[in-house]
């Protein structure tokens, strides 16, 4: 596969839509809508219909031997039965590339494979065409925030440009899942979205491989329920590891029934699961149990980099916290991850004991419980913390600080000095916050637009700091 057919797929300068309609509640409409409401030019969509007809000021063509023009993409949104004709008429007017939405192929047994064999005799095994899916919702381009290609969302949720590209065989991590993420979480941002579904044709190499030399695609997520190319994937993966990029890697159909949903999800047959196992291990990405666990990972390291603090190689932190329970639990989750504690500079201890009382001295290693030094300040809580989080972060030996915040409003704590002292140090700050579920969630929004990580428990914490120590 050239970058180019990828190019032309995802920044298509003009577009067909086969199977247009003039009825507003249909997915033939909603694609013209999507289309124009993403700012794509109204001179260069060319829907078809064999009947005729106008909708969005858009004039219908009934075939596309009336379209004069070249057209790019062709958006196929008919019966799975018509798309082998669909593809001739494409081939001969010199289109490039497909995407395919309707099902009905592999996961329906003996007629879709048919069906599928007859599409690679027509495309001469994709040589005159390029294919994404069937069985998918498409690719979406964010250009920029709010504007881009294809996804009906893009604007009217205000999807934000990022470093994340996304390969995904389920169709909802383009639709609902991708808007849950963007509304939740103020600066998540995507580059790209590839729902690939059966992978007919372009696979999940094909798409890793185009956003491994994109430049603008730091963090990759792929949702994935079968390999097509195991050896090839490998490889990838280990380039992505060679130029620093990251790949989060979430497998479906693992146990038994999962194997059999896959099937007939998107057709993919059972794997073997010690084999697939292996090859994860031969990957070298970071492999998530849940998809609220492939993005998570995605949003935070994605959110480090935005905010340009300096990367963690050692895996040393510090922890900073009022609660030694909360303090004794995370020292031995951050062991288990491989992270570490260490002793803090003299010159460093010299300044904290000066702010806790002589019966509560600190601890000399970066394991900081400051409950005693806001006691010793009289309910200070905002000075103590601004001293401590300074002093800390200024430690050479500390590469990041995790926090366990208690906010309510009769303690308010200023969530500003993170983003100061984020900022001023260049190392990152993780934090959980706790108290008032409902004052803290506007918190936790206000942190997340400034690039702090926030987590509900210090397991994710700890874990998500070891998944930002290396790519």
């Amino acid at each position: 596969m050239s970058k180019e057919d990828l190019q032309l797929l995802f920044h298509p300068r003009s577009v067909t839509v086969i199977g247009a309609s003039v009825t507003e509640l249909k997915g033939g409409y909603r694609i013209l809508e999507n289309l124009l409401t993403n700012g794509f030019p109204k001179s260069k969509i060319y829907p078809i219909n064999p009947k005729g007809g106008t909708a969005l000021g858009l004039p219908f063509y009934s075939s596309l031997d009336q379209v004069t023009d070249e057209i790019d993409v062709a958006i196929i949104f008919v019966p799975n039965k018509a798309i082998p004709e669909v593809l001739v008429q494409c081939i001969s007017k010199g289109i490039k590339g497909a995407i395919i939405q309707a099902a009905g192929f592999e996961e329906i047994g003996l007629s879709g494979l048919q069906l599928r064999d007859e599409i690679r005799k027509i495309t001469h095994n994709f040589t005159k065409i390029r294919v994404v899916g069937p069985n998918c919702t498409g690719l979406t381009t964010i250009e920029t925030d709010s504007t881009g290609f294809f996804s009906p969302f893009i604007k009217q949720y205000g999807y934000k440009r990022g470093n994340i590209g996304v390969i995904s065989q389920s169709g909802m991590l383009n639709g609902g899942y991708l808007i849950y993420l963007c509304t939740k979480f103020a600066s998540m941002g995507f580059r790209y979205i590839a729902s690939i579904g059966n992978k007919m044709d372009l696979t999940e190499n094909d798409f890793l491989e185009y956003y491994l030399n994109d430049p603008t695609v730091s963090n990759i997520v792929c949702y994935l329920e079968n390999f097509t190319y195991p050896r090839k994937f490998i490889e990838l993966c280990n380039y992505a590891k060679k130029i620093g990029k990251s790949i989060y890697l979430l497998k479906g159909g693992k146990s038994t029934i999962g194997m059999q949903a896959i099937k007939t999800h998107t057709g993919a047959l059972a794997e073997n699961s010690t084999l697939i196992q292996g090859l994860i291990k031969q990957c070298h990405v970071h492999t998530a149990a849940s998809f609220q666990q492939l993005f998570q990972y995605a949003r935070t390291k994605s959110m480090v980099q935005q905010s340009q603090v300096y990367q963690p190689i050692r895996g040393n932190i510090a922890l900073i916290t009022v609660s030694g329970g909360f303090g004794s639990v995370s020292a031995d989750l951050i062991e288990e991850r491989g992270l570490y504690l260490p002793l803090l500079e003299n010159s460093t201890f010299a300044e904290l004991v000066k702010i806790y009382p002589d019966w509560m001295p600190p601890n000399r290693f970066s394991l900081l419980d400051i409950w005693p030094a806001i006691e010793k300040s009289r309910g200070d809580t905002n000075g103590v913390h601004r001293k401590v989080i300074d002093l800390i972060m200024q430690d050479p030996n500390i590469e990041g600080v995790l926090m366990t915040v208690f906010y309510v409003k009769e303690f308010p704590f200023e969530i500003e000095m993170l983003h100061d002292f984020q900022k001023k140090h260049k190392k990152p700050i993780f934090t959980w916050i706790f108290g008032d579920y409902n004052q803290i969630q506007p918190i936790i929004h206000k942190l997340h637009s400034n690039n702090i990580p926030t987590f509900e428990n210090l397991e994710e914490m700890v874990k998500n700091f070891q998944i930002l120590c290396r790519p």
